[in-house]
């Protein structure tokens, strides 16, 4: 199994087998596109004063309630307890909107190193900024696999019948879990 090793000079190294590198990049898509982060022009004046958060022309930011979709509000939470609904409402009307894009470049930027070996394996080499990408990247991966699978303290992939068509899902959530494991582990 792909496990990441550092190297002298500090640059992390994963070998990826063809599957494993085309899984990995039809993750990264699928986070992308489950994101959904609209592409927007930014008025230059506003990039140049640091205001690019603060809402389109027409005054909007961004939802006040929570997404429909459970791997959506697991991976942009609510910051607030729900008892507190108006401030939560009005930190993700700010926030999520750049919550998703830096979701989204995290996984575009992953995706970007795995282009090399999509289709054929080969070697990922990563500095620590984009291993700290790919950690991002590979949380959120977990984190919508997980939730999708119903991962929990008490339920695993051994619960689950030999010809359970959810197997081979655990197995990429156990992948995943592994390339994060190892790549702390690198930087440590």
């Amino acid at each position: 199994m792909a496990t990441f090793r550092r190297s002298r000079g500090g640059v992390l190294s994963l070998d990826l087998q063809p599957v494993e590198a085309d899984v990995l990049a039809s993750l990264a898509r699928e986070v992308i596109e489950l994101l959904d982060v609209p592409v927007r022009t930014l008025d230059p004046l506003a990039v140049e004063l640091g205001l690019t958060d603060l809402g389109d022309a027409d005054g909007t930011v961004g939802p006040t309630a929570p997404p429909e979709d459970e791997v959506l509000r697991r991976l942009l939470p609510d910051a607030y307890a729900a008892t507190e609904g108006e401030a939560a409402s009005e930190f993700r009307r700010l926030t999520e909107r750049s919550l998703r894009e830096r979701k989204a470049v995290a996984a575009r930027k992953m995706l970007d190193t795995l282009e090399p070996v999509a289709g054929q394996g080969g070697r990922v080499q990563l500095d620590l900024a984009g291993a700290r990408t790919w950690l991002t990247a590979l949380n959120d991966i977990r984190l919508a696999l997980g939730t999708r699978l119903g991962v929990s303290e008490d339920r695993d992939a051994d619960d689950l019948a030999e010809d359970d068509p959810n197997r081979y899902a655990w197995a990429v959530y156990d992948f995943t879990t592994h390339l994060q494991e190892t790549l702390v582990r690198s930087l440590g």
